[in-house]
C-alpha cells in the first residue's frame, strides 16, 4: 500500500472546503468591521493626525530636534 493510496482514501478533500469557507467568513468579517463597525469619529481623528502641529511626529518637531516652540 503506497502513501498515495492512503491519502486518497483518507477523505481529506472536505477539509479544503471547510478551510475555504472559514477564510471567506474571516475576510467578510474584516471587511464589515472596517467599513461598517468603525465609527466616523475614529476615521476623522486618524485622517487629521498628519496635519496636527502638536503631534510628536510632526515635521516641525523633527526639524527642531523635537523641541517645542
Amino acid at each position: 500500500m503506497s502513501l498515495t493510496d492512503i491519502m486518497s482514501a483518507a477523505g481529506l478533500s472536505s477539509w479544503t472546503e471547510v478551510a475555504l469557507i472559514l477564510c471567506f467568513i474571516t475576510f467578510a468579517a474584516i471587511v464589515l468591521w472596517v467599513f461598517v463597525a468603525r465609527s466616523k469619529v475614529s476615521y476623522d481623528h486618524m485622517r487629521n493626525l498628519p496635519l496636527e502641529e502638536n503631534s510628536p511626529g510632526s515635521a516641525r518637531a523633527a526639524v527642531n530636534g523635537g523641541e517645542r516652540q
